[in-house]
């Protein structure tokens, strides 16, 4: 018996040799690895280990048939896709890797708020706590379309029916993050101290919409923007008729309108020494304050055309009175002819 044994495994080890493989050329591994000597079609389950191949059977892959994968000898020709296997009832909503969410020991999902949170919209607040199918309209038929993730995207119709205020009317921006949070709507804040008009003294408390009548996007930050007609009613002096600058920050702060200020020896180029200190404002901004020539005879014209002694007009003295006069008194005025 032991003779013919070795007869029949001389024999298979032959044809092996010159028989063509029906695994395809490049199938390498020896046929008594799967195959015995009793029936050729009986394969030895435990004789050839999967693991040593770059797909690596765990779970119910285990116990699978190999047909399922294989559909034909060529090995090789076996896929290691999931999808190629398996229908995508997904219909490719989430791709192609359910490894993803799914392992192979079973079809169920164990936790798709943790998966959801590697996504590029992890679920925090109140959206790890609604349905999917709230924001996935098609879950019911196992279809997760991609969606947008900006908040306006899903709350629109917030947007659309609040009306305390009402963000239509207000011009309000649509990016919903700038007041609220994830953890609800209604403790909605605002921190006008992170833009580029933080607010300060007289600014703290006002209402919204008096500086946004117009919206709350590109607002100007010129003081003048909101303050015009504070500009106009001031006659103490009259902004208007003074021709003042729109530059309210000129004369004053944010703290209070009054007392207002205004340091002509480091905001103009005329510092005021001598007898212009305490001269009325209107003395030399009778035109307004915008462009006031720094010539002494722009103001003193008068003056020079009324002295007598001697008279500066017949003896055609020099429209500049610094060369006789300084700013302390009009006399004692001195020349040195030197």
């Amino acid at each position: 018996m032991r003779k013919l044994t070795t007869i029949i495994l001389s024999l298979i080890l032959i044809s092996s040799v010159f028989a063509k493989s029906p695994h395809g050329d490049d199938f390498k591994i020896d046929c008594s690895v799967c195959h015995t000597t009793d029936n050729w079609t009986k394969i030895k389950m435990q004789g050839f280990n999967h693991d040593s191949t770059s797909f690596k059977l765990t779970g119910q892959h285990e116990t699978v048939s190999c047909k399922k994968c294989h559909e034909d000898l060529l090995f090789q020709n076996a896929k290691s896709e999931c999808i190629s296997c398996h229908i995508d009832i997904h219909q490719q909503t989430l791709g192609r890797d359910c490894e993803q969410c799914h392992t192979t020991n079973s079809w169920v999902v164990g936790s798709i708020t943790q998966i959801h949170q590697q996504s590029r919209f992890p679920l925090l607040g109140k959206h790890a706590q609604i349905d999917c199918y709230q924001c996935h309209k098609s879950a019911s038929l196992h279809q997760y379309e991609t969606l947008k993730t900006e908040c306006i995207d899903c709350h629109l119709n917030d947007y659309n029916s609040a009306i305390n205020p009402n963000h239509i009317t207000s011009k309000f921006p649509k990016d919903c993050s700038l007041c609220h949070n994830e953890s609800n709507w209604q403790s909605a804040t605002f921190n006008h101290n992170t833009t580029s008009f933080p607010l300060r003294g007289g600014h703290i408390g006002v209402e919204c919409n008096s500086c946004h009548s117009g919206g709350y996007i590109g607002t100007s930050t010129a003081c003048v923007s909101c303050h015009q007609k504070n500009y106009n009613a001031t006659i103490n002096p009259n902004h208007i008729t003074a021709k003042f600058s729109t530059d309210c920050k000129t004369c004053h702060n944010v703290t209070a309108w009054q007392p207002s200020t205004f340091n002509h020896n480091t905001n103009t180029s005329f510092p005021l020494t001598g007898g212009h200190v305490g001269v009325d404002c209107i003395k030399c901004h009778a035109s307004g304050y915008t462009g006031t020539s720094t010539e002494c005879v722009s103001c003193h014209q008068k003056n020079y055309n009324a002295t007598i002694n001697p008279n500066h007009v017949t003896a055609k003295f020099s429209t500049d009175c610094k060369t006789c006069h300084n700013v302390t008194a009009w006399q004692p005025s001195t020349f040195n002819h030197n």
